[in-house]
């Protein structure tokens, strides 16, 4: 159907950032300008619906374990709950296992999970996901919600294969088996796509594995190692050989130097096959952070992990931990920053992730992270759209409104970038539409 939706626009292009009207044919935009421009694309008579709100680009949640979070709803939610309902639940249960049954998910199952998170994240405005750890059987599920037609989520499902599992033991099995698929990094389409492969350099920053260059404390430990630095660097010179892209769980400043280091050793397939530095959040050198920006790699980051984890942070680690999360120093250094979630198990809404971003303020803690690494609204919003749509492949059909490219959009009920920073939690997406199909309305109910 062709309509032309009438309302201010954000469009989150740097050519022309505002608008008043947005003309859709199909699952694309043919103009985004003002009204006159608008109906002198489409043919006399095209209907227009005038709406009370602000029109955004869709969001893209660039580290998102959608099916997981599904999962964990059937588990864990009544049939029909609402996103406050999905919000509250999912903090509360943060400890719980994601499916308690005592049988493994179905396949039925795992479609039924897609469909329930997707439906819950289209009301916060998300349009598309990349899934950051990927396992076969996860990888089934979205294939087979695509299938089925129920993928209304664009999403890019990135594989993981453990090394050290019964399946992959070791580096040389996990580059046996990318090796055996026949497909790599990028295949797939606008629905679903085949991302980089997650790999772990270190551990988890609350339990102190986080690989850091200064001891954590006073007993000289620096953090866990997952993978050693020939394997590291074997594993990713043959990603970068043969077409697969990378995605590192770097948290710690050392495994950050480690990924940057390696990165910036295989060249132009770091760009072109996304590779990205995920978490990237404690005591990373402005050397390192310049070295990955000059690699090309993307720095995926999540203002709900430091806003869980700032005040521990803080009791371990004292002044050490005021610059954590340093996303200021990303953009500053020229890196393309993608936020994302690590949902449903932290924090996932973008208004309050945005609120964090800008703000540093921190759970449980009166005081915020050193401003020095805030950021504005404007630089959140292109994070959650022009940043994760690069992430995503998507930087030439998403992530920005201008014509020609897919009608992924969201209806808020003010202008992020026009309220005051505490109202940004306030906020409501009123309609979400993905390829010019609406797959949330609120006033539908």
């Amino acid at each position: 159907m062709t309509r032309i939706h009438v309302a201010p626009v954000l469009t989150m292009d740097p050519e022309r950032p505002r608008a008043e009207a947005l003309a859709v044919a199909g699952d694309r935009i043919v103009a985004v300008g003002t009204l006159e421009e608008a109906r002198a694309a489409v043919p006399a008579g095209t209907p227009e619906q005038p709406h009370d709100g602000v029109i955004l680009p869709g969001l893209i949640d660039a580290h998102l374990h959608m099916q997981r979070g599904g999962l964990k709803a059937l588990a864990h939610l009544p049939a029909g709950a609402g996103l406050d309902e999905f919000i509250e639940t999912m903090g509360r249960t943060f400890h719980d296992e994601d499916w308690p049954r005592r049988q493994p998910p179905t396949l039925d199952e795992r479609v039924e999970g897609i469909d329930v998170a997707q439906r819950l994240f289209h009301q916060l405005g998300f349009t598309g996901i990349v899934d950051p750890a990927t396992t076969i059987d996860e990888m089934r599920g979205y294939q087979e919600a695509r299938r089925r037609g129920v993928l209304t989520m664009r999403t890019v499902a990135m594989p993981y294969l453990e090394p050290g599992s019964a399946a992959t033991p070791d580096v040389d099995a996990v580059i046996a088996h990318l090796e055996g698929t026949g497909v790599s990094t990028g295949f797939g389409d606008d629905e679903l796509r085949i991302g980089p492969i997650k790999v772990y350099a270190d551990g988890e920053a609350l339990k102190g594995q986080a690989l850091l260059a200064q001891p954590w404390d006073e007993s000289g430990y620096t953090g866990l190692q997952r993978i050693s630095d020939e394997d590291f660097r074997r594993l990713v010179r043959f990603c970068a050989e043969h077409g697969w892209g990378v995605g590192t769980h770097a948290v710690g400043g050392a495994a950050i130097d480690l990924v940057a280091r390696t990165y910036a050793d295989v060249g132009p397939a770091v760009a072109e096959r996304r590779f990205q530095i995920i978490h990237g959040y404690l005591e990373p050198t402005a050397e390192t952070i310049a070295t990955a920006a000059r690699a090309g790699a993307i720095a995926s980051l999540q203002p709900s992990i430091i806003w869980h984890n700032g005040a521990g942070l803080r009791a371990k680690l004292g002044d050490r931990a005021e610059r954590a999360n340093p996303v200021r120093s990303w953009l500053d250094a020229g890196a393309v920053v993608a936020f994302g979630s690590d949902g449903p198990f932290f924090a996932f809404d973008p208004r309050h992730l945005v609120w964090q971003a800008v703000t540093r303020r921190v759970r449980d803690e009166a005081e915020p992270l050193s401003l020095a690494e805030a950021i504005t609204v404007e630089e959140a919003l292109a994070a959650y759209t022009t940043g994760a749509a690069y992430a995503a492949f998507a930087e030439e059909s998403r992530g920005m409104l201008r014509a020609g490219r897919l009608a992924d959009w969201a209806l808020w009920s003010d202008d992020p970038t026009a309220v005051t920073v505490d109202d940004l939690r306030t906020l409501r997406v009123l309609r979400t539409d993905v390829g010019g199909r609406t797959v949330h309305d609120e006033a539908a109910g």
